[in-house]
């Protein structure tokens, strides 16, 4: 009985370590996401102010204009799979932290410690 309730205590702590590291791998990846999702913000309003100041000086040629809108919708589409791929990720870790296994082995450590 007591190597069983062992081998439960040691199940349970190995189910935490392992929601725990995805937790954290999920934290790592939130990070760089919205740090590219930044990035893109900055580079797709760097772009828009140069365009606006083409237009308005008139600086540049339409076959310019063109290579900027082409730039920006790329940098636009990017942030979009970023932002998507960063909300996949939120869905994933909530799933797992609502998951049955999850909330059994908290419960189960719980009526253990008493």
């Amino acid at each position: 009985m007591a190597e069983t309730l062992n081998e439960q205590e040691q199940l349970i702590a190995d189910l935490l370590e392992e929601a725990h590291a995805l937790r954290m791998k999920y934290e790592e990846f939130s990070l760089y996401t919205e740090s590219k999702v930044a990035e893109f913000v900055i580079a797709r309003k760097t772009l828009t102010e140069e365009r606006d100041r083409a237009v308005h000086h008139r600086g540049l040629a339409e076959m310019d204009l063109e290579v900027l809108r082409r730039r920006q919708e790329q940098l636009h589409e990017q942030l979009v799979k970023a932002v998507r791929q960063r909300d996949r990720a939120r869905e994933r870790v909530t799933a797992l932290e609502a998951s049955r296994a999850v909330r059994f082995a908290v419960r189960l450590r719980k009526l253990l410690r008493r």
